[in-house]
């Protein structure tokens, strides 16, 4: 089939499905060291370092413009849940995906993502050892449609799994670690896509989230 007809589009949409999304009982991650005191993220420096290593950048699927979805509803997620680091969340959007090779079954780009974490010397910028653990541990588990009990890490997977929009996959409750993603699954809401990388910066600077929330429900 020609490249970019409807037909092979559906069959890359079908093929993209990782063992997160296919269907099997999840289990429980162990909990890893809370994250007491976020530091700042400098979006610029950061994406700086990940855009030229990055394998799937331009991908449609997994690519930058998915890095930023996934941050936005993190975001989201982060302000109803309790003892989250939504610095881990956005770091997290950013590098889940960036080791990806291509848009079909990749069932290792989880960890090498995580590598990427630990070869990028990301301490440099003020991050803590906790919070580059839990980066890293997010990367690595979130392709296996497990569940977490810590709240960082389960609001990343959430938020991850609740852009499977895209590809024509409904996201189900089952695989929701937080409460915030079983509500977001629930109710069919869907988080306003950031634009930019500033957007998403405005929003980890705001003091207090929960009373501006961009949560909408889904039409």
């Amino acid at each position: 089939m020609a490249r970019g007809s409807p037909e092979a589009t559906l069959s890359s949409r079908r093929s993209i499905r990782t063992a997160a999304d296919k269907p099997s009982m999840p289990a429980v991650a162990g909990k890893v060291e809370r994250v007491s005191k976020p530091s700042s993220l400098d979006f610029e420096r950061i994406l700086a370092l990940v855009r030229p290593l990055s394998t799937s950048l331009d991908s449609v699927f997994h690519g930058e413009a998915h890095w930023r979805h996934v941050a936005s509803i993190g975001l989201d997620l982060a302000e109803r849940t309790p003892e989250c680091d939504p610095i881990v969340v956005v770091l997290f959007a950013v590098l889940h995906d960036a080791r990806r090779i291509g848009d079909d079954d990749d069932p290792q780009h989880g960890a090498r993502g995580a590598a990427l974490v630990c070869s990028l010397d990301l301490g440099r910028f003020g991050f803590s050892a906790a919070q580059l653990a839990l980066v890293e541990t997010a990367c690595r588990g979130h392709t296996g449609g497990a569940l977490s009990g810590e709240p960082t890490i389960g609001t990343c997977w959430d938020a991850d799994r609740l852009t499977l929009w895209r590809v024509g996959i409904a996201p189900t409750i089952a695989y929701m670690s937080t409460a915030a993603g079983r509500e977001a699954v629930a109710f069919g809401r869907q988080v306003a896509r950031a634009t930019e990388w500033s957007e998403v910066a405005r929003r980890l600077r705001r003091p207090s989230h929960s009373s501006s929330s961009r949560l909408e429900r889904g039409t």
